[in-house]
């Protein structure tokens, strides 16, 4: 009967853990930036991100992005769900990129301010991603 009893709690105890995993704070982004740090012009950029609310991807686009320039979209509040987002672009003359990146949420981020997420692409033409999260002002 002991025995039965024990079984029971540890197997309670890993029920819990696993729910709690599930039950993290939610993040949200409404903004992509890109910034093109390349002494070269980027175009047909496009952003995927997998696994909206509604199921379906949601892709935001840059037709062009000047050298040392910078491509800005605003939009309502996305949940971010963590993964990955993939990433193609033209470099000046080159071929098509494609990376999937995949971006954590810094641990010091607030669940209730909504995140803005930065792609920048280096001049060597690699690219890397990190949220950013503004305090609003008071």
């Amino acid at each position: 009967m002991m025995k039965q009893i024990r079984i029971l709690a540890v197997a309670l105890l890993f029920s819990a853990s696993a729910s709690a995993a599930n039950l993290g704070p939610t993040y949200t982004f409404e903004e992509i930036e890109v910034v093109n740090n390349s002494k070269q012009p980027i175009s047909d950029l496009t952003i995927r991100v997998a696994g909206s609310d509604d199921g379906s991807d949601r892709v935001f686009s840059c037709e062009s992005i000047i050298a040392l320039g910078i491509c800005q979209k605003r939009f309502s509040r996305v949940r971010y769900k963590e993964g990955g987002f993939v990433v193609d672009w033209v470099a000046g003359d080159s071929d098509r990129k494609t990376a999937e990146i995949g971006v954590k949420v810094p641990a010091y981020s607030s669940p209730g301010i909504p995140l803005s997420l930065e792609f920048s692409i280096s001049a060597e033409g690699e690219m890397t991603a990190k949220f950013k999260q503004h305090t609003p002002l008071r």
